[in-house]
């Protein structure tokens, strides 16, 4: 169903083409207005790459320190986007091809897409995911013509991308300064025309400030244009933290913590015949808080998911109590059994604060710490 921000989309696509209409003056008018009853004629759904993480045709970054493990993260994303695999017990929604446009740490990078493809038993021959041999330069033009030029070509092959990951955005800014406002501005039109030309979601790498970690490097402007902003955080046990910063559309998604978790390569042997490794991420069942570390296992696990798949809208409890019922909230084919494991499960989330309800509608609280799993 095309919707209000397709059409807009394509107009700025189409902007002095065929497709433009004629204005007063004779030319082609590409800048319009719509009634608010056209604008709400109809719900415009979310169309989500990874629910409730990623959606699709938007502007995304992944920040953190050097050693946060983001570029392991983004090509986990990448590699299960591609393959439509759960990405940590969460749906994606969308497969489809992903460009990985690599700018630094290419050496490795063989070897952390073959420790996922061993690790979750995946055969890379058929995985539309595709790796740029050097960087991009997004600041020059040539560059950024040669990218599209790339990525076309392959288009035309396997069809309309899903998601393009930029890592990172130093190594891919071209000739220009990240904490100017004006470099920054031109580099986020680059991502936008790749967004709107391929109609998918481009993801961006960057790295925390050098003074504020709790913001990404550079020019403010950045920030602004995102729809989504996520953190990796390295915690002192070697655990990665994974925390929603901005959510322009939506409710902030549960914090996640990952694991790194060593795969020796089969067959793989370096010049001193020694096995080769690399990590992938493993997700961790958290503690919510010390009061409520057994909140989220079994039925209430389950009936939770099933609530936050549901995204930032308010569910009534006959939607919920099916879904939850088709996931699984009992191993029991009995209704009765499926009942009672519901409504104890529905009881402990209000209980715990997780959840909130009015008139029989529920949503996940996501209020402080509470976001995470146990």
């Amino acid at each position: 169903m095309r919707t209000f921000m397709d059409e807009a989309e394509e107009q700025v696509r189409n902007a002095g083409g065929e497709n433009g209409s004629a204005g007063a003056d004779g030319g082609k008018q590409v800048f319009v207005f719509r009634s608010a009853a056209e604008l709400c004629a109809s719900q415009r759904r979310s169309e989500w790459l990874i629910r409730p993480i990623l959606d699709e045709k938007k502007l995304a970054m992944i920040f953190g320190e050097a050693t946060g493990m983001k570029s392991f993260l983004a090509i986990d994303t990448g590699l299960c986007i591609a393959t439509k695999q759960s990405w940590h017990h969460h749906q994606v929604g969308r497969q489809g091809p992903v460009f990985y446009i690599c700018g630094e740490g290419f050496a490795g990078l063989n070897a952390r897409i073959k420790a996922w493809s061993q690790h979750h038993k995946v055969d890379l021959a058929d995985v539309p995911f595709f790796v740029s041999e050097r960087p991009a330069q997004f600041l020059d033009h040539k560059g950024s013509v040669e990218v599209h030029a790339a990525v076309d070509e392959l288009h035309n092959i396997h069809g309309q991308p899903a998601l393009i990951i930029v890592d990172t955005l130093n190594r891919n800014f071209g000739p220009g300064d990240e904490n100017s406002t004006q470099d920054m501005t031109k580099f986020v039109s680059a991502m936008d025309q790749l967004r709107i030309r391929y109609q998918c979601t481009v993801l961006i790498i960057h790295h925390s400030g050098w003074s504020a970690s709790e913001r990404a490097r550079g020019a403010s402007a950045l920030r602004a244009a995102l729809d989504w902003e996520y953190k990796m955080t390295k915690n002192g046990d070697g655990t990665r933290t994974f925390s929603c910063t901005k959510s322009k559309d939506h409710a902030e998604p549960p914090v996640l913590s990952f694991r790194p978790k060593v795969v020796s390569i089969d067959g793989w042997v370096d010049e001193d015949e020694e096995p080769v490794t690399s990590c992938v991420l493993e997700m961790l069942d958290q503690a919510i808080d010390p009061g409520k570390r057994n909140v989220l296992r079994g039925a209430r696990r389950v009936a939770y998911e099933v609530l936050v798949s549901f995204g930032n809208e308010s569910v009534h409890i006959d939607a919920w109590r099916n879904a939850a019922y088709r996931a699984g909230v009992s191993p029991s084919s009995s209704v009765n059994a499926k009942q009672k494991a519901f409504r104890r499960a529905v009881t402990d989330l209000l209980d715990a604060g997780l959840v909130k309800t009015e008139n029989d509608y529920y949503r996940p609280a996501f209020t402080g710490q509470n976001r995470t799993f146990e």
